[in-house]
């Protein structure tokens, strides 16, 4: 599918203007040579008569799809086998590990006790990598999808892209899943369980600093992204039966790295309504789906209490849907907000381009795309433009990322094992494959230069060659890092 440009038309203006004449009159005559009727007055001469009003323009028809570009990386070519547990990447980058379950990180050795230095979690997760502003390094957060257990681990690589330590920055909650980074600096571990919450924790540890919001809502929790200029937060729900909800912060407080953060434990928790599938109705129709739709908001119904049980109770009360359309498998979430000066209009919407909320949804294989600033949502991304590449079909759609130069990059939940690059309303291209199944890929994300990028396999081969969990680094040469 071709994409729609959306330039504005500049108005054609025409102004006529009439031309002054003398009035001539013959001797004994009663006429006039312009052939106005005798006794009308006059133009003066040289005078202009009044223009005539400016020819309107036809409306311009509502955009039915939102003006998103693919990043660099929807150039990449046929992927080729690396040398690093068998995994396919394309020709020109390169890979490594840097971290398995029971590993040591720095060494490189087993460390299965973890009693002098943490070791590597079980099963990782969704994840995020925080700039370190001192050195120039980095921290790559990672989710712990475990219960009992659960958590979060963290690797501190310096500058040159060497780990130099391994740590915790939460411990002992349950199925830690995906997530979110604030703009603050502060990483959002989410629970998957009926009565999960969100613990915001510090990426520089220690895991004593992390605090358990509450008022994010009691669900299924998936990912949760912030956008600062609205102070709201978006969250995605894991259920066959879930929402899209977002929480509008109350204010800004000091937040656990000291930095000003939105209030996580005072605000208005809603879920989305698309016009027309309110009551937990669903979008059946996949072409329909693919166009823009207004939205809207309705606050949660006890918001302290699990959202599943809440629903269940309104259902059998009222003999029908809870508010809020129904999302299928509600998975990774992504805020990409648009540089000053690259923030395209819409056509028939009052604000700009600024920022877009892409959701996940694996009980569907469908990537939504949210219009924060003017309320409206379409599928960006389905199985059918798959099918349209040549590739099997998504094995449920999971983790997602943009990266600085405006990639989308979607994980998958299944035995396919695959890093998609989407390409809006057109078809998807391969990133990476690692062969074998039995796992699935988690926890994409770059690094600030766009020249790494790392993800794990959840159930990849440990340091005991157990299927409990590996991590890598992706390296992406210049030419695939520029917007």
């Amino acid at each position: 599918m071709n994409s729609v440009s959306l330039t504005r038309r500049k108005l054609i203006q025409a102004m006529f203007y009439g031309a002054g004449a003398a009035v001539i009159t013959a001797c004994g005559g009663g006429s006039s040579s312009s052939g106005s009727p005798v006794g009308a007055p006059s133009p003066t001469p040289g005078t202009p008569s009044e223009p005539e009003p400016p020819v309107p323009e036809p409306p311009v028809p509502p955009a039915t799809m939102l003006p998103l570009e693919a990043g660099p990386l929807a150039g990449i070519g046929e992927l080729v086998e690396s040398d690093v547990d068998g995994i396919l990447i394309p020709e020109g980058f390169s890979i490594r590990r840097v971290a398995r379950h029971l590993e040591d990180p720095i060494s490189g050795l087993p460390n299965l006790t973890g009693l002098l230095r943490d070791n590597w979690h079980i099963f990782p997760d969704g994840g995020a990598v925080f700039p370190v502003q001192e050195d120039g390094g980095w921290v790559y957060v990672s989710n712990s999808e475990i219960a009992p257990g659960g958590g979060v681990g963290a690797l501190r690589f310096d500058r040159d892209g060497t780990v130099i330590d391994a740590y915790r920055i939460l411990r002992n909650t349950r199925r830690n899943c995906a997530g979110g980074a604030t703009p603050w600096g502060t990483w959002l571990s989410c629970e998957e369980t009926t009565d999960g919450q969100v613990y915001e924790c510090h990426p520089l540890g220690p895991a004593s600093l992390a605090r358990a919001h509450p008022a994010l809502g009691i669900f299924n929790h998936e990912a949760a992204v912030a956008d600062w200029d609205t102070r709201t937060l978006y969250l995605s729900e894991d259920d066959g039966n879930g929402r899209l909800y977002r929480f509008r912060s109350a204010g800004v407080v000091t937040s656990i790295t000291g930095q000003p953060g939105l209030d996580l434990d005072n605000g208005v928790l809603e879920v989305l309504e698309v016009d027309g599938f309110a009551n937990g109705a669903y979008q059946e129709d996949l072409e329909q789906a693919r166009r823009l739709h207004k939205v809207r908001w309705v606050p949660v119904q006890d918001p302290h209490r699990a959202q599943e049980t809440v629903r269940a109770e309104i259902e059998a009360a009222t003999g029908q849907g809870a508010p809020g359309t129904r999302f299928k498998g509600g998975e990774g979430l992504w805020v990409q907000t648009l540089p000053e000066g690259q923030r395209p209009d819409i056509a028939g919407s009052a604000n700009p381009l600024r920022a877009v909320v892409f959701l996940a949804c694996k009980g569907d294989n469908r990537v939504y795309a949210l219009d924060i600033d003017n309320d409206q949502i379409e599928v960006v991304f389905d199985n059918e433009q798959l099918i349209g590449s040549g590739e099997a079909p998504f094995n449920d759609v999971d983790n997602i990322v943009v990266g600085p130069a405006g990639d989308v990059v979607v994980a998958e939940d299944g035995d396919l094992m695959r890093l998609m690059v989407m390409v809006p309303n057109q078809p998807a291209k391969i990133l990476l494959r690692i062969p074998g199944g039995g796992s699935e890929l988690t926890g994409p994300a770059f690094t600030p230069d766009g020249s790494r990028l790392y993800f794990s396999s959840q159930r990849g081969p440990s340091a005991l060659l157990l299927p409990t969990g590996a991590t890598y680094e992706l390296t992406i040469p210049e030419a695939f890092r520029r917007a």
